[in-house]
């Protein structure tokens, strides 16, 4: 017996991914907003490297907008069937939690939402319990090759570095929840990036997700330069296709594996491209996503309103304000964008729906997609 609630919605499968933007071009023929982030702390109690908000967490978090001003925003999304809770930390503020994670939360839960909530599952156990039955989908980062890497990459932009006793703990309780929540019944999906620090431990990180974690779905992305990762390392396009290749050889193909954010498409002539797509289709228990972020969703910020196209804050900066614009607005607003118009391709046969900015910039910059879109229309006669 689990202790989670029964609910109602379909589950969470290989078969059913609610966060798949393809859902919408097949239920309303065109993309439409259908997944709301909310930002609901800059408090975190760690400093990762590779954090994708890294430059605005703070010590303290402003009020947050009126939660009715919040909930009428959401009420005028009539196509609204996902919502993420990020942060930061989620789970650190108790003063977030009971102000504007919970409220968030049962609004979803009373409208039929699905919910993803992004955590380093490093917190006290009650905390994730006590909001267990609210959410579909646990979403944790596991980049960890060595517990050297946790201690220092997960503290890394960190001035006042905890003990090391102190890190080793949080490791630890990681590794415990989700080995917890995942037997009382929690879908946790923990998200690994390509880079250079991980390619080295794939088969330890997927092992210990699997296998000690005891993960429902073991996600892959590679690892874009952008805020605070700028720095880090990314992999050339090669890299890339050998660590995948790598990875179909060494999972557990029972487990569900989900490949995000790929920059790999049908319409590039490229051989071994085509020839890795055809692998991970063919391959069991094997997804791939187009990406979310300017397809069917965008973020919001509780704490000033503002509304982005992807949690990342250095990207296509501010699109506007839910203070002064229904979040539909603002969302057609984008899809009419000259950056909007470049990128959002679709060919059907494949399900593609082409790459995000981060993509486009890291490996595509003078590709035109469009272009690339018109002739494979032709050549499949779509």
């Amino acid at each position: 017996m689990t202790l989670f609630a029964v609910n109602q919605k379909q589950p969470v499968s290989i078969d059913f991914d609610p966060w798949e933007a393809y859902n919408d071009i097949e239920q309303h023929g065109a993309l439409t907003l259908s997944n709301i982030e909310f930002t609901t702390t800059n408090l975190c109690n760690m400093r990762c490297s590779h954090c994708a908000v890294g430059y605005t967490l703070q010590t303290k978090d402003p009020e947050s907008l009126p939660m009715d001003l919040i909930y009428r925003r959401l009420d005028e999304v009539p196509n609204l069937t996902t919502m993420s809770i990020t942060g930061g930390e989620p789970m650190f503020s108790k003063k977030s939690i009971k102000n504007i994670v919970k409220p968030l939360l049962k609004y979803a839960y009373d409208r039929g939402i699905y919910v993803q909530m992004n955590s380093n599952l490093t917190l006290p156990l009650d905390r994730y319990l006590d909001i267990a039955e609210y959410i579909d989908v646990m979403h944790i980062s596991h980049n960890w090759g060595t517990i050297q890497e946790f201690t220092d990459v997960g503290f890394g932009a960190m001035k006042k570095q905890p003990p090391l006793k102190a890190k080793l703990k949080l490791y630890q309780q990681m590794l415990e929840n989700a080995a917890t929540l995942s037997h009382q019944g929690m879908f946790i999906s923990a998200e690994t990036m390509l880079n250079q620090s991980t390619t080295p431990y794939l088969s330890k990180i997927h092992n210990e997700i699997v296998h000690d974690m005891k993960c429902s779905r073991h996600e892959i992305h590679p690892m874009y330069p952008v805020d605070f990762a700028s720095k880090l390392n990314v992999l050339s396009l090669n890299e890339m296709k050998d660590a995948i290749r790598y990875l179909l050889e060494i999972r557990d193909p029972e487990t569900w594996m989900l490949f995000g954010t790929l920059p790999f498409y049908p319409c590039i002539d490229d051989a071994s491209d085509q020839e890795l797509l055809q692998q991970l289709r063919n391959a069991k228990n094997v997804t791939m996503r187009n990406d979310p972020d300017g397809r069917n969703r965008l973020n919001v910020n509780v704490f000033t309103g503002d509304v982005i196209v992807t949690d990342f804050g250095d990207d296509n900066g501010t699109l506007s304000n839910i203070q002064k614009d229904k979040l539909t607005q603002v969302f057609d607003h984008w899809l009419a964008s000259a950056s909007a118009q470049s990128l959002n391709c679709h060919c059907p046969l494949f399900k593609c729906l082409g790459p995000n900015i981060l993509v486009k910039d890291t490996y595509y910059p003078q590709t035109d997609f469009k272009y690339n879109e018109r002739l494979m229309h032709h050549k499949y006669n779509m």
